[in-house]
Order: C-alpha cells, then structure tokens, then sequence
C-alpha cells in the first residue's frame, strides 16, 4: 500500500484537496474518528476519475465518504485513502424534461429546499436528515413513511471491477432499493442521480417542510452529534421502542449515550470513543436479545478495528 505513490501520480492534474494524516472525526457527524492515512476531496467528476484510478493502480484501501452523516469510523483510523465528496461535487439542476440531475455531494437537505423552490415536490418528509444525496441514495434514506428511492429514476456510478473503472448508469430496479439498503456493491461510487419528483404547489410544499422539521426536532436529539438512528426497525417492530422498554434510555459508557428523546439514537455528550459507542452498541444488542427476544441489526457503518473490553454503566 503506497499512498504517497497515489499522491505523486496526481501531482499537477488534480484540482481538489489532498492531505495526509487527517483525523476522521471532522468529517462525520457524530465528530469521532482516528486519522486517514490520506484524504481528498475531488473539485470535479474528472478529479474524482483521476483519482480512483491511482487509487486502483497502487492497490490503497478505499472509503468513500460523502457528510459522513450514517458511520461510526473507529479510534484507530484508516488505513489507506479516503475520498470525500462534498460540496465542491453538488451540483443541482433540471433537464429538458424537469427531471432532477443532483451530484452526489449536494447536501440532501440543500437538494430538498432547492426543489421546493422549484415547485417539486416528494422529498419534504425528508427534511432536516443531514447527509449526502449520495449517501442517502445508498442507504435509501427515508423518514415519516417516506423514502428517496421511490424518486429516483437513475443512479450514475464509477464501478471499480477487476482494476478497471466503468462509468455505468443505473435505473431503479438495478439499484435494488429495499429498507435502509440498496444492492450496490462498495466498489460502486455513485457521483450523480437523476430524480422524477412532481410540480405542486411551493406554498404546501414548503408546509410539509416545516411539519418534518418540527417533527425532527420534537422526536430526535439534533442538537447532540449522533450518526441518526443507529438500528434498523425489525420487521413489525420499532428499535427505538424495543430498546425503550428495555429501560435503556440514559445507559453511557464514557461519552456515550442512549438518547433520552430518542432510544434509536446515540449521542456524543464530549469526548465518545468510537469504542465507548461500540460498546454501547453491543449492550444494547445483547439487553434487547435477551429481554425483548429481538436481534438488533446496525443501520449505521462500523468502519475500521472496533472494540476493547471496558465498563459500561446505565
């Protein structure tokens, strides 16, 4: 693994930021991370082509990162090279036909006012979730009963296959979009997505906005990091309430915790491990298996080397 060799092959023709040894933690929300071996953040889609491709050549480890807004990225770091792709990739705009092309980097919520401005409407429920539209496609995103994949009509992604890059466009079905997931495979970096959303009225869009948002702040704990809800809802089942009955609301281990607002959510109260919330995630999981007779499963990424055997207090 020579990262240094990635970043010599780049010299002169990439546009974006390169940086060596950077801490991970300023590039997620939960504001917990150890430090990249190296990091960049592609200007443009040929930045971003330039770099898998010295990424790929050298043989690096890849994270692809977009708000970081859905992983817990671990005290030891990563080894290798991570790619963000931010705001310098988030371009929005219509077609002839007043579809929706979004780069991957537009914010998820810049995308949504953006589109209520345009009198297009669909994504208000998602209102206020704070990743990536890359992101939330790859995860499908969703909240009040809705989620981005019932808008998406395609996804334009880099596949790394066998050492080559192919520049494929995907539709809905190849995309596979099902709870909290899709069936893109890692090495599938999406850079742009087409969206079909309806014309209506800005006025009651812009309502439906408002109603998600106070939604969000009455429900969910925004004004602590956290990573959004950290289990998958069983079938049938809520986590959030599973883990409630439980009694888990409050449970810390070092500067983690279990929501008071909010049992699906783990905050940073200042200064969580990325162990002190492994561990506290593996509590969790075993209480709620025990008591409830439920196997939680993460929605959140764990990224990199997690775990160290420590006390855990309610």
């Amino acid at each position: 693994m020579d990262t240094m060799a990635v970043k010599a092959g780049l010299a002169g023709r990439f546009k974006g930021t390169l940086m060596e040894d950077v801490p991970l933690a300023g590039f997620c929300t939960f504001g917990i991370g150890g430090p990249a071996d190296f990091l960049a953040m592609p200007a443009d889609l040929e930045d971003l082509k330039s770099l898998l491709a010295a990424v790929v050549g050298e043989g690096v480890p890849l994270l692809v990162l977009g708000r970081g807004s859905n992983v817990l990225i671990s005290d030891r770091g990563f080894r290798g090279a991570v790619v963000v792709i931010g705001r310098e990739m988030g371009g929005v705009e219509l077609d002839a036909e007043r579809k929706v092309d979004v780069e991957s980097g537009c914010g998820l919520d810049r995308l949504i006012t953006w589109a209520i401005d345009s009198g297009l409407g669909g994504l208000e429920k998602l209102s206020g979730i704070p990743g990536s539209t890359g992101g939330a496609v790859r995860m499908n995103a969703g909240a009040l009963g809705s989620s981005i994949g019932e808008y998406i009509e395609g996804v334009y992604v880099l596949s790394l296959r066998g050492g080559s890059i192919e520049d494929r466009c995907l539709d809905r079905e190849e995309v596979g979009f099902e709870y909290r997931r899709t069936e893109l495979e890692e090495t599938d970096l999406i850079y742009k997505v087409k969206l079909e959303l309806q014309e209506d009225d800005k006025s009651i869009l812009a309502e439906r906005r408002r109603e998600a948002l106070s939604w969000r702040k009455e429900n969910q704990p925004i004004g602590l990091p956290s990573a959004g809800s950290v289990f998958r809802n069983p079938q049938r089942a809520s986590a959030g309430e599973l883990i409630d009955r439980c009694g888990l609301k409050g449970m810390r281990v070092g500067g983690a915790v279990v929501s008071e607002k909010h049992a699906n959510f783990i905050v940073n109260t200042g200064g969580a491990s990325a162990d002190d919330v492994y561990r506290l995630i593996e509590r969790v999981k075993d209480v709620v298996s025990r008591e409830q007779g439920v196997e939680l499963e993460e929605e959140i990424r764990l990224i990199g080397v997690m775990g160290e055997d420590g006390p855990w207090s309610a």
